[in-house]
Formats: C-alpha cells, sequence, structure tokens
C-alpha cells in the first residue's frame, strides 16, 4: 500500500435510469461543440449537446473572451456566426486586430440560443459527463450529473468538445498533458468587464507603464482593453495570467480567487492613476470562468507535429485550414509574463487528429485534437475549434447514414461532402419564438514578446 496515496470509500452501485437515446451525443457547448451539433443536425442526425454553464458558447460568453480568432479566411459556421454578429451591429474591429472580430457577450448568447431553436437540435444545459459506459472498443452512452441526479444516455456516435477532453479521458483514452520536459501548460485568463471608461482602445505598453509607476506588475504583460461594441464606455480588460492545471479543481479554485483579485486592483489603479479617461471607471463584473487555454491533447489515429508543421507536409484528409502560429504563453511566470510565437507555412488539420485511437466511434473537437504541444499552441483558437467541430458533425451523420465508424469513413466523400456544407450561405431566418421547444419526454428503462524558429 502506498502511504501517501489518499483514502478511498466505496461508492455503492445503483440503477440510473436512461433518458434520452440519440444518434449523435455532442459533449461541451463551447465554438467546437456548438460547430459540431449544429452542422451535424443541418445534415439530418438527431442530436443531443450537453453543457454544463446555464448558456451555450464556452470560452467564446464563460471565458468572456470576446474575439474571434482565425476565422476571417473561413466559410461555414465561422463565417455565418460572423456575418449574424454584425448584422445586428454587435462586432467592431480593433486596431491592433484588424481581422479579428471583438463581439458583444449578451449578442453572442443570444444569437446561440436563436441558432438552437432554428436548427431543432436537443440542448440540456447544467449538465456534466460524470463517467461513460464502454463495451470493448466501442462507448454505449455517458453517466450525466444535474439537478435531475444522475442520468444515463445512450449514443450511435459520441462528440468530445469539453476542450480538457474529459469525456475521452473518462472512456480510457490515451492523452498528452502539457510540454514535453515538465508537464507545465500555458497559463489560464479571467477577464474583466469595466464600465465609465471614455478613452480608446489601450494595448500593452501604456497599461503595463501605468500600473508599474504604481508599483504593481501585472501577471500578463500584454495587458489589453477592448470595447464592447454597442455598449458606450463599456470595455474587456485583459490582464492576467493565471497558472497552473485546469483539470485539478483545488488549482481552479485558487486561480479564480486570485485573478478575481487582481482585476478588482488594477481597476482602482487605473482609475486612482489612469487619467481622466479613467476617472469614472468601475468594475462591472468579471467573466463567469476561466479561460483554460491548455489541458488534455487525446491521442488519434494521426499525431499532428511541429515538425509537420514546420515541413510543410501535406495531408490527403485536411478538414481545417489553419493561418495561426503557434501562441505559447509562458507554462511558466519565471520565463516572462508575455508569450512565444512559433512561426510555419499555413497547414491543413488531417481528419484522423479527430477520431479517437483508443475507442471506435468517438472523436474529439477542438483544443483537445490529437497533437504536439507546439502544434496544439497554433489549432487551439476558436476559429479552428469551430472548424474541426464542422468536420467531425458531418462525419458523424455520415457515420449514422451509412452505420460505420469514424475511421471507416470514405475521406473524399467526407470531405466532399463539408465543402459543400461550408460553401452553403445559410440566411438569417425569421425572429424565433420566445420560448423554446418542450423537451422531449423522459424515458423511464502569456511581457516582452519573442519569436523563435525550431530549426537550426
Amino acid at each position: 500500500m502506498n502511504p501517501t496515496a489518499s483514502p478511498t470509500i466505496f461508492e455503492p452501485a445503483r440503477q440510473v435510469p436512461v433518458v434520452r437515446e440519440t444518434d449523435v451525443l455532442v459533449c461541451g457547448g463551447g465554438p467546437a461543440g456548438i460547430a459540431a451539433a449544429f452542422t451535424a443536425a443541418r445534415a439530418g442526425a438527431k442530436v443531443l449537446l450537453l453543457e454544463r454553464h446555464p448558456f451555450l458558447g464556452g470560452v467564446w460568453t464563460a471565458g468572456a473572451l470576446t474575439i474571434l480568432i482565425d476565422t476571417e479566411h473561413k466559410d461555414g459556421l465561422n463565417c455565418e456566426i460572423r456575418r449574424r454578429l454584425e448584422e445586428r451591429g454587435a462586432a467592431v474591429y480593433c486596431k491592433q486586430w484588424p481581422n479579428w472580430p471583438v463581439y458583444g457577450l449578451e449578442a453572442m448568447k443570444t444569437l446561440l440560443d436563436e441558432m438552437i431553436i432554428e436548427t431543432g437540435i436537443e440542448v440540456q444545459l447544467y449538465t456534466s459527463v460524470a463517467a461513460v459506459a464502454r463495451e470493448g472498443r466501442r462507448v454505449t452512452g455517458v453517466y450525466t450529473e444535474s439537478k435531475s441526479g444522475r442520468e444515463f444516455i445512450k449514443a450511435k456516435v459520441v462528440i468530445d468538445t469539453t476542450g480538457d477532453g474529459d469525456v475521452a479521458a473518462q472512456a480510457g483514452c490515451a492523452f498528452e498533458y502539457g510540454r514535453p520536459k515538465d508537464g507545465k501548460v500555458q497559463p489560464m485568463t479571467l477577464y474583466g468587464r469595466i464600465g465609465g471608461y471614455t478613452g480608446e482602445t489601450v494595448h500593452i505598453q501604456p497599461l503595463l507603464d501605468i500600473a508599474r509607476r504604481a508599483g504593481v506588475e501585472p501577471s500578463y504583460g500584454d495587458v489589453t482593453l477592448f470595447p464592447q461594441p454597442g455598449q458606450p464606455g463599456v470595455f474587456m480588460l485583459m490582464a492576467t495570467h493565471l497558472y497552473g492545471s485546469g483539470i485539478d479543481v483545488r488549482n481552479l479554485t485558487r486561480a479564480e480567487i486570485q485573478g478575481r483579485a487582481e482585476i478588482r486592483q488594477l481597476v482602482e489603479l487605473y482609475r486612482q492613476h489612469a487619467g481622466p479617461a479613467w476617472k469614472d471607471v468601475y468594475l462591472m463584473d468579471t467573466g463567469p470562468f476561466l479561460g483554460i487555454r491548455e489541458s488534455r491533447r487525446i491521442r488519434g489515429h494521426h499525431y499532428l507535429t511541429v515538425e509537420e508543421l514546420q515541413s510543410n507536409k501535406k495531408f490527403d484528409d485536411g478538414i481545417c485550414h489553419v493561418r495561426f502560429m503557434a501562441d505559447i504563453h509562458h507554462p511558466d511566470p519565471k520565463e516572462g509574463t508575455g508569450l512565444t510565437h512559433v512561426f510555419f507555412p499555413f497547414y491543413d488539420i488531417p481528419f484522423g487528429c479527430l477520431v479517437a485511437r483508443d475507442v471506435d466511434n468517438l472523436m474529439m473537437a477542438g483544443r483537445c485534437i490529437s497533437g504536439d504541444h507546439i502544434a496544439f499552441a497554433s489549432y487551439r483558437v476558436t476559429g479552428d475549434a469551430v472548424a474541426t467541430g464542422e468536420a467531425v458533425g458531418v462525419a458523424a451523420a455520415m457515420c449514422v447514414e451509412q452505420s460505420v465508424d469514424p475511421n471507416a469513413l470514405n475521406r473524399p466523400q467526407l470531405l466532399q461532402r463539408l465543402a459543400r456544407m461550408r460553401s452553403t450561405e445559410i440566411a438569417a431566418p425569421e425572429p424565433p419564438p420566445t420560448t423554446a421547444p418542450e423537451p422531449a419526454p423522459r424515458k423511464k428503462t502569456t511581457v516582452a514578446r519573442k519569436s523563435l524558429s525550431l530549426t537550426p
């Protein structure tokens, strides 16, 4: 017996009600999960989307990111969401990010709610995946925990879009975590939202200089202030780096408390020392949830490496074109409070990175797909999460139609169908009804910015 091991207790077995059966079960309602669910539904599959928060959006809403990154050259759902936000005056462009829309938090929540109704998918909020049922190399469904208690949902195809690879890990899939030399991950960020500001967007150096003159060193060296569209005086403050694991509840608790304290301190500091534009500033709120940059990377049938990217390797089954460099916020504050960029040619993510190696009917999308620490730092942004979600959504619908597993799909047919879906312009519909459809009946039975190259 290991004397340092935690004590354990036996959890008694119990009968769990099977409350749903679905073709495609999407676990996680962030950018990747939204894309997977909406796309699979539009392709004709019966879809159930689970989300632990009381709203969809993940890092877009709960994480309060409010920037659409690496979406500008993408069709499909990336283009649709960007267009629909712009049409309602809920997206603006800042000089430091001329190609990336900055959107309103509530506008994004509203748009996603509307799209739930338009696509007809079933969504269950306030729901966490507690365990996975597996028979041989297949997942038969998931156990959930919610205010309704422990329940079971059966599915033909399961998609892990939790960001952290929670479902795949619970299913026994192999995964990697952190950088190879020490296992450390990129830091998390908590945003603040301020009101009463009468100035312009501010990026890095002026905000750093003011804080330093007051004797404060922000934990994030690239402090930035940017607006909320249609809300005069309301701006988002990106100013924190919070270190440690995003899958350790005790570290998450510490980081949340630390992040809120840092934001309160900075807002008060800027109100007192930053000049007339700040004299009436107040902190409206902090992000509902930490933005987690890095955690598990689930092993798939292909493992994308930085060597492949730097050698400009081409893939026959590329499903997402990435134009973003590796953006590595320093995992250790001793290395700096900013970030490092690694550059390589634009590339495509192969479909094999989205198919779990160890479970036949499980796919992943978003930042938990299969790749190394540096490749991950490029494709982790939300525009690419959406594109990988679209790919698994189409693939899941095809799997149901053909009664095959994802790795058995005809890749040229998948790419053709994905291309057709992305080229179809989805017009904004008439305003949706104010109430959601009735639920289905319950069934009982990272200061200095450095660039580096890995080539000699």
